[in-house]
């Protein structure tokens, strides 16, 4: 009797504070669920592409986070566990060159896409995705939205769980690649060359900002060309080379990060899902004894509590885990020009310097 009255002692508990994994319901804003997507594969533009490390949309008032079901470390984890699935769906589809996810925007990329998650727990996902080429021209700019279905978290023969938002990762895929289709290759070449001159430009504006105009919409050209051949542009190239290795090297932690959490972030979300809709059908059930006075059932409540306990130990881990990768992200050793560096700090401050390592080499092999 008195497990009983502390199960619904805690089960109303709940339904007053709020489900820390339901969070608000679905927003009136965001467009129909993306449905089954089945990922496009033929042809492509081919260009590479960056991925930037989400926007968390981690709402400055702490207090609104529990019932918005928003926990911040597992939120900066998601903001770089998602980029890592996209990648994974732009690879499939084989209508790439590199697909890179990066720690802070490279607006060179000739391909640059960005996110933000605007919610993230097991019964939704709701992203605002934007992508633009070199030359400033939006590819896309647009809300997704999906819900996770009970056959979504089944794990199939191979014991390898499925992700479960696939669906909302392929059809961004599918809406790049239509993007792209669509333009010439005169245009996709131009794309590669504004961002090559671009790059050129943020190491020396001096040498290169003559090569490119932009209009007063962000839009770049090119006005000229380097010289085939020119040796000023084969520094840049080789520069630019040391900085894909780096970030290479840094998409490598990404994917260890993804490897790592994909088991427990699995788990964290199937119970969240539960628990939500339990929660909502016992919502239900509390309006109609209101009205005909029945009872819930005691076995359905105490369920709930195993499941909460669960999602619990789930939530623990994954905060670790997030902390673990922020707190003791490795020291990246770098080596350009017969010179050893080793970088160290969050991969944020480890881009940020070595980027500046490579313009401080640049400056001084050109004497510009």
């Amino acid at each position: 009797m008195i497990s009983r009255r502390l199960t619904r002692s805690f089960i109303t508990c709940l339904l007053l504070i709020g489900s820390p994994v339901l969070g608000s319901d679905r927003d009136e804003s965001w467009p129909e669920p993306v449905g089954a997507v089945e990922l496009q594969s033929a042809g492509g533009p081919g260009l590479d592409v960056g991925i930037v490390v989400f926007d968390a949309g981690i709402p400055e008032d702490v207090s609104t986070h529990s019932k918005l079901g928003v926990f911040p470390s597992i939120r900066e984890a998601e903001a770089r566990y998602m980029p890592v699935l996209l990648r994974q769906a732009l690879q499939d589809s084989g209508a790439w060159g590199v697909v890179r996810v990066l720690p802070e925007a490279q607006e060179s990329s000739e391909l640059l896409v960005s996110g933000r998650i605007l919610h993230s727990d097991g019964l939704r996902l709701a992203v605002r995705i934007t992508a633009r080429d070199a030359t400033g021209r939006t590819w896309l700019e647009r809300t997704y939205f999906d819900e996770a279905e009970q056959g979504d978290y089944l794990v199939p023969a191979s014991g390898v769980p499925r992700e479960p938002y696939a669906d909302l990762y392929r059809s961004i895929a599918n809406d790049l690649l239509a993007t792209g289709g669509a333009l010439a290759q005169q245009e996709l070449e131009a794309i590669r060359q504004v961002g090559l001159l671009r790059y050129a430009a943020g190491l020396s504006p001096e040498a290169f900002g003559s090569y490119l105009t932009a209009t007063p919409d962000g839009r770049y050209e090119a006005l000229r060309l380097p010289a085939q051949g020119d040796p000023m542009m084969g520094r840049v190239n080789r520069i630019r080379n040391q900085e894909y290795l780096f970030v290479d090297t840094v998409d490598e932690q990404y994917l260890e990060l993804y490897e790592t959490m994909a088991p427990t972030y699995f788990l964290w979300r199937q119970y969240g899902r539960e628990q939500a809709i339990y929660l909502q059908d016992y919502q239900q059930r509390a309006e109609n004894r209101s009205r005909h006075g029945r009872r819930g059932s005691y076995a359905a409540m105490e369920q709930t509590y195993y499941t909460y306990r669960s999602l619990k130990v789930q939530s623990q881990d994954l905060v670790e885990m997030a902390g673990g990768f922020r707190n003791e992200v490795a020291p990246t050793v770098m080596e350009v020009s017969g010179k050893v560096f080793r970088l160290d700090g969050t991969l944020d401050s480890q881009y940020a310097e070595w980027r500046d390592i490579l313009r401080q080499i640049f400056t001084l092999e050109t004497g510009l």
